[in-house]
């Protein structure tokens, strides 16, 4: 099984009526997970926390933040040597001004369809550099998919609310404001 199949099956079991899978579910496949994750690289493990972790996390609550921090650090690791982490130097910060310009135009993108659509949204978490995340918060997730896949988005198998923009190959998140 996959890393993501394993954490799809402690979910569907965490929840079951049956003991002995809820026995499973909080015992065997966290033993299971804990010796995949153990192999996996710093930027593969960034990527699972960004992807399995933070996507189902309240996004206004403190672990989400953690969970970021972590996987920039992690992130930070395999991209830079880590006294370049230290003086928080890194390689993204020595981007041509073009590259920098070009990193957001999926952002942007996405923010005019949506305006035009007439769909509030979020650019979500709040920080300095704007382009630092992809997470939209939106009323509906289904409708600002839809709005977004006849913008030129189109949806990923891995995830519902994850869209790639089709001219940049980049993602976006889309989680709905459930309050």
């Amino acid at each position: 099984m996959t890393i993501q199949q394993l954490i799809q099956e402690q979910r569907t079991r965490i929840h079951s009526a049956n003991p002995a899978e809820r026995f499973a579910a909080a015992l065997l496949i966290p033993a299971a997970l804990s010796k995949r994750l153990h192999l996996l690289g710093d930027s593969q493990l960034a990527q699972l926390l960004e992807d399995e972790v933070w996507s189902n996390l309240n996004l206004l609550a403190p672990e989400s933040t953690i969970c970021l921090a972590a996987a920039d650090r992690l992130r930070g690791h395999v991209n830079g040597s880590p006294e370049r982490k230290r003086f928080g130097i890194r390689r993204r910060a020595r981007r041509s001004w073009t590259s920098g310009r070009d990193e957001g135009e999926h952002l942007l993108h996405a923010e005019s369809a949506l305006y035009h659509a007439g769909i509030p949204h979020l650019l979500l978490p709040f920080r300095r550099n704007k382009f630092a995340s992809n997470a939209f918060m939106v009323p509906s997730v289904l409708e600002a998919k839809d709005c977004l896949c006849r913008a030129g988005f189109r949806e990923t198998p891995r995830s519902l609310a994850l869209l790639i923009d089709i001219q940049t190959g980049r993602s976006i998140r889309l989680y709905e404001d459930r309050t």
